[in-house]
């Protein structure tokens, strides 16, 4: 047996607040769950970084989570960077009032920065090449295939990769097998859908599995927001059915039906490296339908701070917006 990468890194800190504040201001990490004097989880890219009070943690029962842990002095995180990247971290961090502790030239190549956050932990921001480790693939100007034969969801890939150089190819415009999609979260099925392109074309693959949750139908459609159209993706069937459904609920105030679209983007590269990005957009559904812009469910569903739907936002403007873009957001900070 042999163990897999490591999934979490844990460092700790007794005033949660304040490394928050660090970590999501100053280092602009992805807060993935928080609880007050208690614990703050980030998601960085494909690994998490835990940071918790240890006064809390070492007093915890066993019986109902994890075993107690805790430490004290200052811990140490790394995180991967390039040398143009690093030196973009030093006038970003100088500009806080961030200080460098120190700066290192290794001797088999690459270079380091160590700055403190507010509890003492040391914080590194390396170039993978000290441990001898390649930098990540990116994907500028690469042709790639997406694993859609959604004609509507390739214009909406098309325009937001083309600023990066990439050129987008569709499955269906290749002629590829759609897969059946077997799994129950949206990080399976594009994981499902990303492999298949790949294999049967050889081209770097993109998918994306998104869907429309439903607050007051449990997250209903979720994965099966397709479903909900039938065999010939009937659309107008679809907004009808979740409308029936709320209505069936007595669901008629916007508090009521609040929604939001999530995308979940997975990219797959022939030699098998993966990454998965989640985006969301969160809103409540109106009836009936309005605007004849966009796709499936974007005539009912209404955006936070917006007084048109999907559906009537100029395209432009909901490519700036939706959950797929949040979701590129994230993919792009990573792979270009």
């Amino acid at each position: 047996m042999k163990a897999g990468l490591i999934l979490e890194t844990v460092i700790y800190a007794e005033d949660v607040a304040a490394a928050r504040t660090f970590y999501g201001s100053v280092l602009g990490l992805e807060e993935h769950a928080h609880v007050q004097d208690r614990f703050i989880f980030y998601r960085c890219g494909q690994q998490m970084l835990l940071i918790f009070n240890p006064a809390a943690t070492r007093q915890q029962s066993s019986s109902d989570g994890p075993p107690p842990h805790g430490t004290e002095g200052s811990g140490h995180v790394c995180f991967r960077a390039s040398r143009a990247e690093i030196e973009a971290w030093k006038r970003h961090l100088g500009r806080l009032g961030v200080e460098i502790e120190k700066e290192m030239d290794w001797p088999n190549g690459g270079h380091s920065i160590y700055f403190r956050d507010p509890a003492g932990n040391s914080i590194e921001f390396a170039e993978p090449r000290i441990w001898n480790i390649a930098d990540m693939t990116k994907l500028t100007n690469q042709k790639i295939v997406i694993a859609t034969h959604n004609k509507g969801k390739l214009a909406e890939f098309t325009e937001l990769l083309k600023p990066y150089g990439v050129t987008a190819v569709s499955a269906g415009e290749l002629g590829l097998a759609e897969p059946a999609e077997t799994e129950t979260t949206f990080a399976g099925n594009a994981r499902i859908k990303a492999l298949a392109a790949m294999k049967a074309s050889g081209l770097t693959a993109m998918s994306d599995d998104s869907g429309l949750c439903v607050e007051a139908l449990g997250g209903e459609p979720g994965v099966y927001t397709a479903d909900w159209a039938g065999p010939d993706r009937d659309w107008t069937r679809a907004m009808r059915l979740v409308e029936e459904k709320l209505a069936a609920k007595g669901a008629t105030a916007p508090d009521q039906r609040r929604a939001e679209f999530i995308c979940t983007l997975c990219v797959i590269w022939p030699d098998g490296e993966e990454r998965i990005f989640e985006g969301r957009a969160a809103g409540h559904l109106v009836w009936p339908p309005r605007g004849t812009l966009g796709h499936g469910y974007d005539p009912m569903f209404m955006p936070d701070g917006r007084s048109q739907t999907f559906a009537q936002l100029d395209p432009a403007e909901k490519n700036r917006i939706s959950h797929r873009a949040h979701a590129l957001e994230k993919l792009v900070a990573e792979l270009f």
